[in-house]
């Protein structure tokens, strides 16, 4: 089994830790999950320039549940034979094209991870640790925020559907789900309208 021995001067003590094999495999994990996620900020930051964008560089801090997403998705997508670029490019068309559909949504609302003490955590989990004291804080976002992407979802539903808004009684105005489709609103200006309306 491989090993690797650290040596650390803590205080006046030569302190020497011990990785296993298994704690190596899950540093490296933690590590590539890391770089993947800068090279995805990196090729959204260079696509933010396209009206079509609807998902651009913040929002990858703001939703790990996207994170997630884009990591099975370019694990499903992975082929020795394919560059890493061109897999990026493949996963960031994929997440264009999955993002005008509500089961998108759906799934992402079902997966929002409760973050508990910089622990990111399911919220089962997390529901069951807190559960016995209080509902924390960080349960209470990731509802909201499960919430939330179920609304744009069935926007979504009753935009496709005409049962929205738009063109309504002679108005012009469109619905929040037209807005977000032909681009005029992103995902980060979707779930702060609430916050811009109250600023207001």
């Amino acid at each position: 089994m491989e090993e690797l021995k650290i040596e650390r001067l803590i205080g006046k003590n030569n302190i020497t830790i011990t990785l296993t094999e298994d704690e190596l495999e899950k540093a490296y994990r933690i590590k590539e999950k890391r770089y993947l996620e800068e090279d995805f900020i990196n090729t959204l930051a260079d696509a933010a320039q396209d009206p079509d964008t609807r998902f651009h560089t913040g929002h990858l801090e703001e939703f790990p549940e996207l994170v997630n997403w884009l990591f099975v998705c370019f694990d499903d997508f992975y082929d020795a034979n394919i560059s890493h670029n061109d897999l990026m490019e493949l996963t960031l068309n994929h997440l264009q094209h999955a993002s005008l559909e509500p089961e998108f949504f759906i799934s992402l609302a079902k997966t929002a991870p409760a973050v508990c003490m910089g622990i990111e955590k399911s919220m089962e989990d997390c529901e069951q640790n807190c559960g016995r004291y209080h509902r924390c804080s960080n349960i209470a976002e990731t509802n909201d925020r499960s919430r939330q992407w179920e609304t744009l979802a069935a926007l979504l539903s009753m935009h496709r559907s005409r049962n929205c808004t738009c063109g309504k009684d002679g108005d012009t105005e469109e619905c929040p789900a037209a807005k977000y489709l032909t681009g005029t609103w992103d995902i980060s200006e979707f779930f702060h309208l609430k916050d811009r309306k109250e600023a207001a």
